[in-house]
């Protein structure tokens, strides 16, 4: 630290003990608040502190549980009610506390058409499939509290914050509850509110640490041992129930965790000197969406206990004084900075992490979020459970951010499962199930097996090796696939469907281990097998091996593999088939999706397939028809060596958080197609759709209309992919 911040330091130090000695020396008792837990009605709590702050009710010791702890160790940090409201709304609830990690951020080697998921279900397993520790990891709540804290990096000592704050834990190997006074506060935060079975464990030095709430739900013991010499509890009452309601093991579960924390809580409130019971008998502990009615609620209950309340009110002067002392010790964060440290205690990963960050980040001075995008994407690149980051300033070390990634605790296996089923009269039903997969072994950094399985209409296993070089963009990909393979031709009424059979490796080299990009140039290989197909303009399919040299591409920035908000998709290849009759070619499809406003999106798609004038097979030809491709005729009813397909359309939202409708989106879109049928020459064919759409953790789902260019109509269900 340089000598001239020291001596501020010491002045700010000395101030602030006076005006403390000022505070106290007033006559008036130490007051301290003791927040309870309560998922969503945590809330609350931010309006009892508003109450507080407009009547000058003064908080020397904080003391929180679970969303207690969070909001008093946001409130101790320095912020107000305002401030603590202002970052709620910025705070997306369902994203942090959602088990799958966001589509937008999945390394794009699991992006692959092949292996692109349709849902957002992600299923979690350890070694020899065994259930996780928890079925979050809690990154997105760790980069919160490390923005949130990061002035207080250095402060080692809670009583040093400008309100003294203690938060309480459960350590999981001793059962007995843990009051965390010291160390890093963020990590303090998330051990609080640890969720079992919802978040995973938070491990500091030899205890395992989860939600606080189990022990010590109201922690008014914890204020009382900061020297507290009035307690005010803040509380939430356990909603009425009847035997009517209780029918279901998810209720029964529920109300028997209810019925623990109140026998746990009923001691504590005992010993309070003061109850602020909010009741919010509509909602409950998942009402993230009701935030700002939870709020208003914390702010009513307190206004309830008003004439209670009055005789901790202070004078206009001794309030200001306490503000005074209060902004004496709060710090201001460093919000841009360079990285000077970067830790794990698995020091291989330790060291292609920084090898990846210095890169990325070029050891220049970077905004603060930029470096959470960065770490953000590390951590779902290399599949660790999370990372958290802090301003290091100590004497004889460099000043900048320091940053920890939290250690994978073994093997672990992603399982993403989806869904697609098509069905409308005339044309084969396609129904099948994916099982897109990912192995990453305890010690790799980013290299991983990526997987996908299918069962049902088009069978298939695939499956790569893919190894990124340490902490570089550069990769290698082994991997292989066996599939069947259906096409289906129609004439009039009457469809012929025949399939092949194919068993087959693969093997490239690229660049793009990140999340939004790759390139890659490698080779496909293998032997295909035809069950008995017509010749198609003098052209034979006939069983044998294959090779084909390619190069691929894949840019995907959406935000949904089934249904996208936002964001762009554009993936191809091009290389030469060779095989009984060669063939070079060229593929891309290209989709984009633009949000207009709040509720509406206006998207474009395009594909284009050729073979560059040559002349294909019956299995080899490029096939259209069916959902996003001219969806007004049956699937796979074009055939051609040529095809190209444009579209565009508008989709809309209703996301009102009281309607039955909040996740139904509509939308509506127009397609144009021209193909090269060979004999049967050059045609242009159109479809305009409306359809009903509701995202689901398998894949999206719904009903469409489409209407071709000769006013014939066709209606489809289907699950899957928009």
């Amino acid at each position: 630290m340089k000598p001239a911040s020291t001596v501020a330091v010491l002045l700010l130090a000395i101030c602030a003990m006076q005006l403390d000695s000022q505070v106290q020396g007033s006559g008036r008792p130490r007051v301290g608040v003791a927040l309870s837990g309560g998922g969503a009605l945590g809330l609350a709590h931010i309006g009892v502190l508003r109450y507080f702050e407009e009547h000058h009710i003064p908080i020397d010791d904080m003391a929180g549980t679970s969303m207690g702890g969070l909001v008093g160790g946001l409130y101790s940090a320095g912020m107000d009610s305002q401030q603590i409201i202002d970052l709620v709304h910025q705070i997306d609830f369902e994203s942090i506390l959602s088990p799958n990690p966001k589509f937008t951020n999945q390394p794009i080697v699991e992006k692959q058409k092949w292996n692109r998921t349709f849902g957002d279900l992600t299923l979690r397993f350890g070694k020899k499939l065994s259930l996780p520790s928890g079925i979050n990891s809690g990154e997105s709540v760790s980069l919160l509290l490390s923005r949130a804290t990061l002035a207080y990096s250095n402060l080692h000592d809670f009583d040093d914050l400008p309100t003294p704050f203690r938060c309480v834990a459960t350590d999981l190997i001793s059962g007995k509850a843990v009051v965390l006074h010291d160390g890093l506060l963020a990590l303090a935060m998330r051990a609080t509110m640890s969720i079992p079975g919802i978040f995973t464990p938070v491990k500091l030095d030899d205890m395992l640490l989860v939600d606080g709430g189990f022990v010590q739900l109201v922690p008014v013991e914890a204020a009382r041992q900061m020297g507290a010499q009035k307690v005010i509890a803040v509380a939430f009452k356990m909603p009425d129930t009847t035997a009517d309601q209780l029918t279901t093991l998810t209720n029964i579960l529920s109300r028997t965790a209810a019925i623990d924390a109140a026998q746990n809580e009923r001691g504590s409130l005992a010993a309070a000197d003061l109850v602020i019971m909010v009741d919010l008998p509509r909602l409950t502990t998942m009402s993230y969406k009701s935030s700002q009615e939870i709020i208003e609620g914390g702010y009513k209950a307190a206004q309830a206990r008003a004439s209670d309340l009055k005789p901790y009110e202070l004078s206009g002067e001794e309030w200001e004084a306490y503000l005074r002392n209060r902004r004496s010790r709060m710090r201001s964060a460093e919000r841009q900075g360079a990285i000077v440290a970067v830790e794990s205690s698995q020091k291989s990963f330790e060291e292609k992490a920084r090898e990846e960050l210095h890169r990325k980040l070029d050891d220049r001075v970077v905004p603060e979020h930029e470096l959470q995008d960065v770490i953000n994407g590390m951590v779902t690149s290399t599949a660790v459970p999370g990372a958290s980051y802090e301003w290091q300033q100590e004497p004889g070390k460099p000043e900048g951010y320091r940053v920890e990634f939290t250690p994978r605790p073994g093997d672990e296996i992603l399982v993403r499962p989806s869904v697609r089923y098509a069905w409308s009269a005339g044309e084969p039903g396609q129904g099948s199930l994916r099982l897109s997969t990912s192995a990453v072994f305890k010690n790799a950094y980013k290299s991983r097996i990526v997987g996908a399985m299918e069962i049902g209409y088009d069978p298939e296993f695939l499956a790569e090796y893919y190894n990124p070089f340490d902490g570089s963009s550069y990769f290698i990909a082994p991997g292989f696939v066996v599939q069947r393979f259906h096409v289906s031709s129609y004439t009039g009424p009457v469809r012929f469907t025949a399939y092949r059979d194919r068993v087959g490796g693969s093997f490239y080299a690229g660049i793009g281990t990140w999340r939004d990009a790759q390139f890659r140039l490698g080779v496909q290989a293998g032997y295909d097998s035809y069950a008995s197909a017509p010749a198609v303009d003098g052209v034979k399919a006939i069983s044998g091996g294959y090779a084909a040299p390619e190069v691929c591409w894949i840019f995907n920035s959406e935000d949904s593999g089934g249904l996208p908000t936002h964001g762009t998709r554009l993936q191809g290849s091009s290389g030469y088939s060779f095989r009984n009759v060669s063939y070079p070619y060229f593929e891309n499809e290209f989709n984009s999706f633009h949000p207009v406003g709040r509720l509406t999106t206006v998207f474009a798609i395009n594909r284009v397939d050729t073979s560059l004038g040559r002349k294909l097979d019956y299995f080899e030809r490029f096939t259209a028809g069916g959902m996003n491709q001219l969806s007004a005729y049956r699937y796979q009813e074009f055939h051609a060596n040529t095809l190209a397909i444009a579209g565009a359309g508008v989709i809309l939202r209703d996301r009102s958080a009281q309607s039955f409708t909040r996740n139904l989106a509509f939308a509506t879109w127009y397609e144009a197609g021209r193909f090269d049928l060979g004999s049967g020459g050059w045609q242009t064919h159109q479809s305009t759709t409306a359809g009903v759409f509701v995202p689901t953790p398998l894949g999206a789902a719904g009903v469409t209309l489409s209407v071709d260019e000769s006013g014939k109509a066709r209606f489809r269900m289907l699950i899957g992919s928009f």
